[in-house]
């Protein structure tokens, strides 16, 4: 094998720059020349071995290539073939003979005699030629490399494709089309339809231009070339196929806490019923944020939503605030491990989804300080970490509980989740974080090989969190926004105005109509925060209908404006509001005894159920009457159905048209 001497021409790559040794002084010194610029350069002999040591000098080999020559095995000689070891080791011995003898002259007089010596005395039946024994000769000492005698029997034959470039091009074309039609398709479909594309192409073309027909080995063989990615590609999809033969890297690594942090959703595995009622609402829905240094898991938010930009916002919320426990009812069930985790993060990490992309969560990271990075496309390995962790929430902790949907629905058998379900939102908020603390930041995780607890203890030893600058400030900044004219009447937002004393000095420095940026929290109407035109901090102004608008959600307020304008009363009619209001109440109440369940998980919805904020009120407690009609529905067969639930009801009941009633 050749290899990286100290001699004269000797070539070699060192630090990424090519060199040829020019001369060996007799001071003990080599002269380099560099290959690209022709530079000179004078360096030690214990310099080079060092660098050679160290791994930073890779030989080149720049002699001639001869392309006759037949290349050498380039694997280990362990994983030849055990019959062309011994033909190797059969040229070989040839060849120390030869050498042996002397300088060798490869005449018929000098060599003939050797080689029926060897013959001779290895018990060779056909001994090689004076040819052969040149051709070894010549490729030991071309190649340095014992594995040059190994014959290359895998190299005979003809490389070249017999089938046509047409008739390739068509191959082409016709496995795309039989792979699209069906992913299970065989070689002789291919070779069918192969066919018939090159029969439908010469009908077009003169009779010594026809396109010649691959037979079907050819076909076999040409169909066996494809590699594995593209027949992935072509049966499962591309996305697929990158999945498949992605190689698995290492996540993006945080070097203290809250440097960077990781959010998601996902619904949990296990249904939740209402306390009131007693009939199973629905799987909530669990978004989590986590901090990437330490795996700790940072705040949450819990709600029978979909996942939107107020979830994500709920959870940073809880993630930026220092904690207390919460008190789920449970009084057996206490939490023994504290909650240290709290602080602005540097950069969050989120998906492609549409509920991250906004003004809002683009405000709330500028307003903080934060950075936001998206994630690409249907790309979960970008924040890997998170995607682990809710995977272990649901297989560690949901599928424990009664109630639990597991993660498939065949998995389930006999048992019924919504028969078993007996937890409450309260409840699983209790429980959750008693594994989250107890068990989860408890135990040595693989990725940081000490417990997530101990890891945040650590960072946070050389690593102050920020928060804002106080609870109030937290909330001029996490909220939802709109730009709307400040008028002497006061700002309309949601179809409430809003207006106070608060507001005139804006009014008199910039005249009126000037356009404002209002601030509001969804789950709750109440109040909203107003910023002028230069004004670095808000005022509040509280709605005109407090008592309307206090502790009301976003979303009843929008069912509630519904109603009033399917009624086609006058947006100034408080009486069609409140009566709007009454009737949604009454209509939560009949959805929360539904035998529906998707019905359920709605009117959970609307009263606004989460872990952020208590339920808002917007009807009567459950009577006992209720809870019979309750008992009732839970036993009803229909409210296991929940592959497929039926459409839902109109939440106004029967639409009135104009000018009826």
């Amino acid at each position: 094998m050749r290899g990286f001497t100290l001699q004269k021409n000797t070539a070699f790559e060192w630090a990424g720059v090519g060199y040829r040794i020019q001369a060996l002084p007799p001071d003990g010194k080599v002269l380099l020349e560099a290959i690209a610029t022709g530079g000179l350069s004078l360096h030690t002999k214990e310099e080079l071995l060092e660098a050679y040591r160290q791994g930073a000098i890779t030989f080149l080999d720049t002699s001639p290539k001869n392309p006759a020559q037949t290349l050498a095995f380039s694997r280990p000689l362990d994983e030849v073939p055990e019959q062309l070891r011994a033909a190797a080791a059969r040229r070989q011995q040839y060849l120390r003979a030869i050498y042996e003898a002397g300088s060798p002259r490869f005449t018929k007089r000098n060599i003939e005699p050797i080689i029926r010596r060897v013959a001779s005395e290895m018990g060779d039946p056909k001994p090689p030629s004076i040819t052969s024994i040149c051709r070894w000769h010549y490729q030991l000492i071309h190649t340095q490399d014992a594995r040059a005698l190994v014959p290359r029997y895998d190299l005979r034959g003809s490389r070249q494709r017999h089938a046509s470039k047409e008739a390739l091009l068509l191959l082409e074309t016709v496995v795309e089309e039989a792979y699209r039609t069906s992913p299970m398709t065989s070689v002789g479909n291919i070779y069918a339809r192969l066919l018939e594309k090159i029969e439908a192409e010469n009908r077009g073309r003169l009779s010594i231009d026809q396109i010649r027909a691959p037979s079907l080995r050819t076909t076999y063989r040409l169909v066996s070339d494809i590699t594995a990615y593209t027949k992935t590609t072509l049966r499962e999809g591309k996305q697929v196929a990158e999945r498949k033969f992605r190689l698995s890297a290492r996540n993006a690594k945080a070097e203290r806490p809250l440097e960077r942090v990781e959010a998601d959703h996902t619904p949990l595995d296990v249904f939740c019923i209402d306390p009131n009622t007693w009939l199973p609402l629905g799987r909530p829905t669990f978004t989590i944020l986590i901090d990437v240094f330490s795996r700790f898991p940072l705040g949450y938010y819990l709600s029978f939503g979909a996942p939107s930009a107020a979830a994500l916002v709920g959870a940073l919320r809880h993630a930026i605030l220092p904690k207390t426990l919460v008190d789920g009812g449970l009084s057996n069930l206490k939490t023994s491990g504290n909650w240290p985790c709290h602080g602005i993060p540097d950069v969050l990490v989120v998906d492609n989804g549409l509920e991250f992309h906004g003004v809002d969560l683009e405000g709330i990271a500028l307003d903080l300080g934060i950075t936001i990075q998206f994630c690409p496309k249907r790309e979960p390995r970008f924040k890997g970490v998170v995607e682990r962790f809710l995977k272990t929430v649901n297989y560690s902790f949901t599928h424990q509980l009664p109630g639990t949907s597991l993660a498939k629905f065949h998995l389930r058998g006999d048992y019924d989740p919504l028969k078993h379900a007996l937890i409450s939102l309260d409840e699983l908020k209790q429980i959750l974080e008693k594994w989250l603390l107890d068990v989860y930041a408890e135990s040595v995780h693989r990725g940081i090989k000490t417990t997530p607890r101990n890891r945040w203890q650590e960072g946070a030893m050389s690593f102050e969190p920020r928060l804002p600058g106080s609870i109030s400030t937290l909330q001029r900044r996490i909220g939802k926004s709109a730009e709307r004219k400040l008028r002497r009447p006061g700002i309309e937002l949601n179809g409430i105005r809003y207006n106070a004393n608060s507001v005139a000095p804006i009014i008199r420095r910039y005249g009126e109509g000037v356009l404002v940026r209002a601030l509001y929290d969804p789950e709750d109407l109440g109040e909203i925060l107003v910023w002028g035109p230069d004004d670095e901090e808000p005022v509040v102004v509280p709605a005109l209908d407090l008592e309307y608008a206090k502790g009301l959600t976003e979303l009843q307020n929008s069912l509630i404006q519904q109603q009033v304008r399917e009624y086609g009363a006058a947006a100034s009619d408080r009486h069609a509001v409140y009566r709007a209001r009454a009737e949604i109440a009454q209509q939560v109440q009949e959805l929360m005894l539904s035998r529906k369940l998707s019905a359920r998980k709605r009117a959970a919805r609307i009263q606004g159920l989460c872990s952020a904020e208590p339920p808002a009120k917007i009807g009567p407690p459950a009577t006992q009457q209720n809870r019979k009609a309750a008992k009732k529905a839970q036993g009803s067969p229909s409210s296991t159905d929940t592959e497929l639930p039926p459409p839902l009801p109109r939440i106004e009941g029967v639409k009135k048209k104009r000018g009826q009633g």
